[in-house]
C-alpha cells in the first residue's frame, strides 16, 4: 500500500470515526496534518519521487511538465492547497482565549509534531525538482571527502568521472558557500560512503538521503530554538511561532524536498538570538559568524548583536573589552575554519558574485544599464550601489536595536534587515532565500513586519510557476532585459506593495500621534 492510501485512510478515520474528538483543537490539528500529508503525497511525491523519475540527472518541474497543462495545473493546485492548510494550522495554534490547559497544550504539541514528522520524512523521497543545488552540494562534499580536493579551488569538471558529475548544474564554478558548510558536506559524504552498497545508483540514493537528513537535523534544531526562545520570553506564542515556521510550505518543500542548505544558516541565526536572550553576547556573535561560514548573509546581523551587548553592559571598560573579545573570537573562528582550505586568491568568489543577477530590483536596473554602459560596467556599478545600500541598512537597523530596550529589538532589527536585503539589494534572488527572515518572523508578535515576511515566503514559492508556466513557458528564454523586467515584479511585487503600504501607514500613525 502506498503512502497516499495510508494518508487517505488515516484522514477518514479521524474525521469519520471520531466526530466528537474532531471538535477538539488537537484532533483538528492532527486531521490537518493528515490532509497535508495527503496533498504532499498526491501532488508531489506520487509524480516526482526518486523512483518514479529513476534518478535521471537534471530533472526539474519545468522539464517534467512542459507541454502538459494538467500536470502544471496539478502542481499549482498542490501549492495553493498547502498554503491554505498552512493558514488553517497557524490559526489553530494561535493563543486561545481562555488559555489552553496544560493537557490540551501538550496534545496540540504532539499533534503538531506528529504531522511534521510524517510529512518531512515522506518528502525525503521527493526528487529535488526545484533546483540541482543538492547534487552540487553532494559533489563538492565528495571533492573533499572522496578525492581529497579543495572545493574552493577545484571545480566539478576536474572530476568528470564521478557518478554525480552528470547531475551538476554549476560544473565550472568553485564553492559559493563557507568552510563550515563544506566541512559538513564532506562529513555527510563520508558517512554516506560508509554503507556498503550494491551499485552506483544505490550510492547516489544514499547521498541524497544523507544530505536531506542533514537538513532535517538542522530543521529540528530550528524548531527547538524557536520553542526555547518563546517558552522563555512569550510562552503563549510558542505553539504558533513553531507552526509559523515549521508548517510553511516553502520551508518543507525547500528543505526536505529540494535539500537546500539555507536551513543550516537559519539554525545559527536562531542560535544567536537564543544566546542573546540569555545575555551570552560573545556566543551570540560566534553563532552568527558560524551562520556566515555556511552562507555569508548572516554576518550582517553581527553588528546588531554587538550593539545590544554595548547597551546592556553597564560601564565603558566592560563594553570595550566585551565587544573586542567578541570581535576577536569571530575573526579567529573564521580564520580557523578557512585555514585548511586557504590557497590564496579569491576563495570567497567576490568577483563572481558581482556578475550574478536575477529576479531582483538590482537585476532590473542592471539590465537596463547594459546598453549605455556595457555589461561589465553596469554590473560593477549596480553591485557596488547595492552593497552601499545594504551597509546603510545595517547601520540603521543596528542603531534601532541599540535604542530599543525590549528583548524583541534585535529580532525585529534582524528581520527588517534580511527583508530589506531580499526585497531591494539582493542581486541574485532565489525562492528558498525567503526562509532566512521567516526564522525570525516566527519569534515576532503579530504585526506588519511578520505579515510581510510570510507574504514573501508565499509569493517566493510561486516563482517556479510564474517563470516556467506563465511568463516563459517555452524552452527558449527571451532576452535578459525583457526577462528581468518581468520576473522580479512577478515574484517580489506583491511584497513590495505590502511593505510600501505598511510603511506609509506607520508614518501616518506617527503623524496623527503628534497632532
Amino acid at each position: 500500500m502506498n503512502l497516499t492510501s495510508y494518508a487517505v485512510r488515516f484522514t477518514l478515520y479521524v474525521l469519520r470515526f471520531t466526530p466528537r474528538l474532531a471538535l477538539r483543537p488537537w484532533a483538528r490539528m492532527l486531521a490537518l496534518g493528515a490532509l497535508s500529508l495527503l496533498v504532499y503525497s498526491a501532488g508531489l511525491l506520487a509524480p516526482y519521487n526518486l523512483f518514479a523519475l529513476r534518478l535521471k540527472p537534471l530533472q526539474d518541474v519545468a522539464r517534467l511538465t512542459r507541454g502538459q497543462p494538467l500536470a502544471q495545473a496539478g502542481f499549482v493546485l498542490t501549492l495553493a492547497v498547502l498554503s491554505g492548510l498552512y493558514y488553517l494550522q497557524w490559526r489553530l495554534c494561535r493563543p486561545a482565549d481562555p488559555p489552553r490547559g496544560e493537557r490540551e497544550t501538550r496534545a496540540m504539541w504532539l499533534a503538531l509534531l506528529a504531522g511534521l514528522a510524517a510529512v518531512n520524512l515522506a518528502l525525503l523521497w521527493l526528487y529535488p525538482i526545484g533546483a540541482a543545488d543538492l547534487f552540487d552540494n553532494i559533489m563538492r562534499g565528495r571533492i573533499a571527502a572522496v578525492y581529497g580536493g579543495n572545493p574552493f579551488y577545484n571545480i566539478p569538471s576536474d572530476y568528470a568521472g564521478d557518478p554525480f558529475y552528470r547531475y551538476i548544474a554549476w560544473r565550472y564554478s568553485p564553492s559559493a558557500y563557507g568552510p563550515l558548510w563544506e566541512l559538513l558536506a564532506a562529513g555527510t559524504s563520508r558517512l554516506a560512503g560508509v554503507v556498503r552498497l550494491r551499485s552506483p545508483q544505490d550510492d547516489i540514493l544514499a547521498n541524497i538521503l544523507a544530505f536531506k537528513l542533514l537538513g532535517l537535523l538542522f530543521y529540528g534544531g530550528c524548531l527547538a530554538l524557536i520553542a526555547g526562545i518563546l517558552n522563555r520570553a512569550a510562552p503563549e506564542r510558542a505553539l504558533a511561532g513553531v507552526c509559523l515556521f515549521a508548517w510553511n510550505p516553502l520551508v518543507i518543500y525547500e528543505t526536505a524536498g529540494n535539500g537546500h542548505n539555507d536551513i543550516v544558516m537559519a539554525f545559527f541565526i536562531l542560535l544567536g538570538m537564543y544566546a542573546l536572550l540569555r545575555q551570552r553576547y560573545a556566543f551570540a556573535a560566534l553563532a552568527l559568524t558560524a551562520g556566515a561560514l555556511v552562507k555569508f548573509i548572516s554576518i550582517l546581523l553581527v553588528p546588531i548583536v554587538l550593539a545590544v551587548a554595548w547597551r546592556a553592559l553597564p560601564k565603558w571598560k566592560p563594553r570595550l573589552s566585551g565587544v573586542a573579545a567578541a570581535l576577536f573570537a569571530c575573526v579567529g573562528f573564521g580564520l580557523l575554519l578557512y585555514a585548511p582550505f586557504w590557497r590564496g586568491g579569491d576563495p570567497l568568489s567576490l568577483q563572481r558574485r558581482e556578475t550574478l543577477f536575477t529576479t531582483s530590483l538590482p537585476a532590473m536596473i542592471e539590465t537596463q544599464l547594459e546598453a549605455p554602459l556595457g555589461r561589465a560596467m553596469s554590473q560593477r556599478l549596480v553591485a557596488r550601489l547595492a552593497l552601499l545600500a545594504t551597509g546603510l541598512a545595517v547601520v540603521l537597523q543596528t542603531l534601532r536595536a541599540w535604542r530599543e530596550a525590549d528583548w524583541l529589538s534585535p529580532i525585529r532589527a534582524g528581520a527588517r534587515l534580511l527583508l530589506f536585503y531580499l526585497l531591494f539589494t539582493c542581486l541574485w534572488f532565489q525562492s528558498w532565500y525567503a526562509l532566512w527572515p521567516l526564522a525570525l518572523a516566527a519569534l515576532l508578535s503579530e504585526g506588519a513586519l511578520g505579515r510581510a515576511i510570510v507574504l514573501l515566503s508565499y509569493s517566493a514559492v510561486w516563482k517556479t510557476i510564474f517563470f516556467n508556466f506563465v511568463l516563459f513557458p517555452g524552452p527558449r528564454l527571451p532576452p535578459r532585459v525583457q526577462r528581468e523586467a518581468i520576473l522580479a515584479p512577478a515574484t517580489l511585487g506583491l511584497t513590495w506593495l505590502y511593505a510600501g503600504y505598511a510603511y506609509l501607514r506607520a508614518q501616518l500613525c506617527k503623524v496623527k500621534a503628534h497632532v
